[in-house]
């Protein structure tokens, strides 16, 4: 029954972590690098991109983590929920700070020194959220290793 867990565990995993690689290794640095007007713009447009996909990987994703260690026992057991419990930590995070912060950038536009430490707070915590979940996704796959 594991292994029913473990590939949409490891495939959303690996889709959810890979779109946040990618922003974080493509994008951030030219938002940070882009006048504030710029950095709107390609910022919108992406979040209309990855918002409709990356939520729901997430969620795929703990869901199927929380099964693969229901269905697991020992080491094993114990990596999976240790990954769910970060990936739990990721949606909460990104519910409860980021995803507040992205609307007030993509909104009618805060004032420039606003709008300059937002982005500065959404890049950071993009950039925690991209380790944490980066961390669990490991974790995830050392548990079907084990």
């Amino acid at each position: 029954m594991s292994q029913w867990w473990a590939v949409p565990m490891l495939t959303s995993g690996g889709l959810f972590v890979g779109g946040l690689v990618a922003i974080t290794w493509e994008r951030v640095p030219a938002w940070r690098a882009s006048n504030l007007a710029d950095f709107r713009a390609g910022f919108a447009h992406t979040l209309r991109r990855m918002d409709r996909l990356q939520p729901a990987l997430l969620v795929v994703c703990l869901g199927s983590t929380i099964g693969f260690a229901s269905s697991q026992g020992g080491a094993a057991r114990t990596l999976a929920a240790l990954a769910a419990a970060g990936l739990l930590l990721v949606l909460v995070g990104s519910l409860a700070v980021l995803v507040s912060i992205q609307r007030r950038l993509v909104a009618a536009g805060p004032p420039p020194a606003a709008g300059a430490a937002l982005r500065a707070r959404w890049l950071g915590g993009h950039l925690v959220r991209t380790a944490v979940a980066l961390a669990c996704f490991a974790l995830a796959v050392a548990a079907t290793a084990v």
